[in-house]
């Protein structure tokens, strides 16, 4: 059988003809630099976002940290002329580290100025704790003082962190995982502001009937959880 007849025979089979391997799917040309570049602009950004308070410290050096790793590597690909970036650099990690970097809300209360007694509380409050009893010893000896801090923090041994946040007539103290950014204070004083704003007949009575005071903080502050608290791998 000549070559041209095996050949239509082999048509007639119906045989698919084999069709060679695809290459290896590559990155679009200048992908690497284009991802290098986003990377030096993210390092920009998060400068900015600590020196704007947007970050609390903890969050910046690990972003930092990261967005240079990704940096050196992205560098070493184009000095090798490869055109792939690997899939270990993987969208979405600097969200991740942002949540298991921020400061959770372990537990808030207010205190009256007047009296420092304890209006409310919401989870495990270290009343007893020395941060807060001198905090609040201090109220009448240094009321003008206090009232015109805006607000303050105070470190504990086990690294969580107290904010007090000062008003008119009463305090709100927020205790927290880890020393929180400043956006995140800020927002406090703005809710305390409001809570107090929201009370003003009441916080002048005296005593404070806590049972009538409406608490507003519960719809903007949030208790983390201990599934919240746990550190995930990175």
């Amino acid at each position: 059988m000549s070559l041209l007849n095996r050949f239509i025979a082999w048509l007639n089979a119906g045989e698919p003809p084999k069709k060679a391997p695809a290459p290896p799917p590559t990155a679009p040309d200048g992908e690497v630099e284009v991802r290098l570049h986003e990377l030096e602009t993210k390092l920009d950004r998060t400068v900015q976002d600590l020196a704007d308070g947007l970050i609390n410290r903890a969050q910046f050096d690990n972003l930092y940290r990261h967005y240079q790793n990704q940096r050196r590597m992205i560098r070493g690909l184009l000095m090798e002329g490869s055109g792939q970036l690997p899939a270990s650099m993987a969208a979405g990690e600097s969200m991740i580290i942002r949540q298991r970097y921020a400061a959770k809300i372990l537990a808030y209360a207010v205190y009256d100025n007047e009296s420092s007694v304890a209006l409310y509380t919401m989870g495990d409050f270290p009343m007893e704790s020395e941060l807060v009893v001198g905090f609040l010893s201090g109220f009448r000896s240094a009321a003008a003082e206090i009232m015109g801090a805006g607000a303050a923090k105070a470190e504990a041994e086990d690294g969580k962190v107290l904010c007090y946040v000062p008003g008119q007539y009463c305090t709100l103290i927020v205790l927290y995982s880890s020393d929180p950014a400043e956006v995140d204070v800020r927002g406090l004083r703005q809710i305390h502001s409001h809570f107090e704003t929201l009370n003003t007949g009441l916080l002048r009575q005296r005593p404070i009937p806590a049972d009538k005071l409406f608490f507003s903080y519960d719809m903007g502050l949030k208790l983390s959880s201990q599934k919240d608290r746990q550190t995930p791998s990175l």
